[in-house]
This record gives C-alpha cells, structure tokens and sequence, in this order.
C-alpha cells in the first residue's frame, strides 16, 4: 500500500514537473481574466447602465448602455484574441482542452471530467461561457483545431457576434435589474443622505 502512493506520489510530482510551465502562464492567464472580467463585469458595466437609466429611464437607459457597451466589449475581446494568436500562448488552456477532446483516452482523470463537461453541447456551452467568460473565450473554445493561432474564421465571426449580443443583453438585463431594484434606495435615502452631509 505504501509502495503504491509512493509511486502515485512520484508519477503527479513528474507531471507537474513537466506541465509546470504550462500550469504556470495558465494560472496568471485566469488570474488576469478574472481581474478584467471584475473590473468589466461588475464596475463598468453597472456603473454605465446606473447612470443610463438615471437619465433615460430604466428601459431607455439599459438599450443605450447595451449600445455602449457591445463595441466596447467586442473591441476588447477582438484585441485580446489579436494579442492572444500573436503571443500563440494557451494562457486560458482551451486550446489544452481542445487537445484533450481529440485525444481523450491520454488524458488524466482530471481532464477527463473536463471533457465529459464540454459534451453537454454547443449550446449549453455557448451560454456557459457567455454568460460566466466573454465573447473572446468562447470563440476561441468554439474555434477548430488546437494551438493553431491562425485567425477567426467565417463561422468563428459568427460565433463571435452571437456572443457579443447574448453576453452583452444578459449582462445588461442583470445590470438592469439591480438598478431597478436599487433606484428607490438611492433616490430617496443615499441621495438625501450625501445632500445632508454636502456631498452634492
């Protein structure tokens, strides 16, 4: 038994000794996903729809900043995958799991579980990654073949614009509902409250 998680031990212990590059730009990749994606997501983009329907309305105010911020994002996320196939560095590992998915029987146990994930479908998929990545992760996991870096296809500009209107209406719907729900606290208790105290 002991032999056994030894050499357990020693087999993870090389595979991290020969994926620790790999592992590593993949790890400050996401870190540096996420930051953007905070900043984007849950700043901007809810202080652009805050202040839209602070001066057309709720309605008027979310279809202005769905039209600010879907060049803004489809602009983003064009450079990232310019930048992305100029660097030709899987810094997110989709193209690790698109390796994977074409041959699975080599992959870990781990990986596994990755893969049988992406076969619930396109679809599923799609929305996933729109609603919780961006326009730029998910036509780069919809793009065919792995570590090419060759451009955006036809079909992967179509994949890219579908992404950019289903993110950006989803985010903009959410965006729109926080600030419906939070106006009235604004309206008529913090606003009164930074008048008193010479904020405004």
């Amino acid at each position: 038994m002991a032999s056994i998680i030894t050499e357990r031990g020693r087999a993870i212990h090389g595979w991290f000794l020969r994926h620790k590059e790999r592992i590593g730009i993949i790890a400050i990749g996401h870190t540096a996903k996420q930051i953007e994606e905070f900043f984007l997501d849950w700043l901007l983009y809810g202080f652009v729809v805050f202040k839209s329907a602070e001066i057309w309305g709720p309605y008027y105010g979310a279809l202005v900043a769905f039209a600010v911020m879907s060049p803004f994002s489809a602009l983003l996320c064009y450079l990232y995958i310019r930048f992305y196939d100029w660097a030709k560095k899987d810094w997110l590992g989709l193209e690790t799991i698109e390796e994977f998915r074409q041959s699975e029987a080599t992959a870990g146990p781990i990986m596994r579980w990755v893969i049988k994930f992406t076969k619930l479908g396109d679809f599923p998929m799609f929305v996933v990654l729109s609603i919780y990545g961006d326009p730029f992760v998910v036509t780069l996991y919809f793009r065919r073949g792995a570590h090419l870096y060759n451009g955006l296809s036809k079909r992967d500009w179509s994949i890219f614009w579908a992404s950019v209107v289903f993110s950006n209406a989803y985010w903009t719907l959410q965006w729109g509902i926080i600030v419906a729900l939070l106006h009235p606290l604004w309206q008529y208790v913090l606003q009164p409250i930074l008048h008193f105290v010479g904020f405004f």
